[in-house]
């Protein structure tokens, strides 16, 4: 991993620029939708990891934020000048809306073709593209992986509240399960992108896939961790620096 805890500690506590910026969406930013109302959680992944590692940390995720849009609206290029020179790192965290679809337009023609709102070929073009030309800075980014959903859940309580729940199911040709299964393709374009670019990735999903309690780690979305989903996020991220520490000693 190459976040240095020591230095972004020191810095934190002489007052110095923040060194650490996040560019996400709703999930590192701590916000939810409950009963069509954005929420906000009392204490974020992002939070909590830089309290228990000392760590101050510039959270510039935004709800809805997709890596096309940080793309077309030139925001890592900005980060990159607002940063030259100095002893900073990036984390990104994004593709949960990029595989989202607009369901109303689903539901008006459920066998039609429609396409999420950054297909897939395009968003592993993005992810290429992008770190390449970070690493032409001499930017090294960290990417997350993405929390695993409950489908069901985000059919009964999301889409069926935008939608004609029955008109989406046949565009699912009755399979709830596409929903999930779509989204772990753009995981793991994620993680085969940052392999390929030399790039440290958090995976906090292999851990909460393994655990039995995971849906009650989900907020009524589907989607979005809830407090004691992001508590677990925190915890799997500080085990990994706990480790890394351990065997640099």
């Amino acid at each position: 991993m190459q976040i240095n805890t020591n230095n972004s500690k020191r810095k934190a506590e002489d007052g110095r620029a923040v060194c650490i910026t996040v560019i996400g969406d709703s999930i590192p930013k701590g916000l939810y939708l409950q009963q069509k109302r954005i929420c906000r959680i009392e204490h974020s992944a992002v939070d909590l990891v830089a309290e228990r590692l000392g760590m101050r940390v510039e959270n510039s995720s935004m709800f809805g934020q997709t890596l096309k849009k940080c793309c077309a609206k030139g925001y890592f290029e900005r980060w990159t000048e607002e940063n030259r020179g100095k002893d900073a790192q990036l984390i990104i965290s994004l593709g949960g809306n990029d595989c989202d679809y607009a369901w109303e337009e689903v539901a008006k023609d459920p066998f039609g073709a429609h396409l999420p709102h950054t297909p897939l070929p395009e968003f592993e073009g993005l992810l290429s593209s992008l770190i390449a030309t970070l690493r032409a800075h001499r930017v090294l980014p960290v990417f997350t992986a993405l929390p695993p959903i409950d489908s069901a859940r985000y059919f009964r309580n999301v889409i069926c509240a935008r939608a004609d729940g029955d008109r989406v199911m046949e565009f699912f040709r009755g399979d709830l399960t596409n929903i999930a299964r779509h989204q772990e393709c753009y995981n793991d374009a994620v993680l085969k992108a940052a392999l390929a670019g030399g790039c440290p990735f958090l995976d906090f999903r292999s851990e909460l896939l393994l655990r039995a309690d995971y849906l009650d780690l989900l907020s009524d979305d589907g989607i979005h961790p809830n407090q004691k989903g992001h508590e677990a996020i925190a915890d799997c991220i500080c085990r990994r620096f706990s480790r890394e520490a351990t065997s640099a000693v």
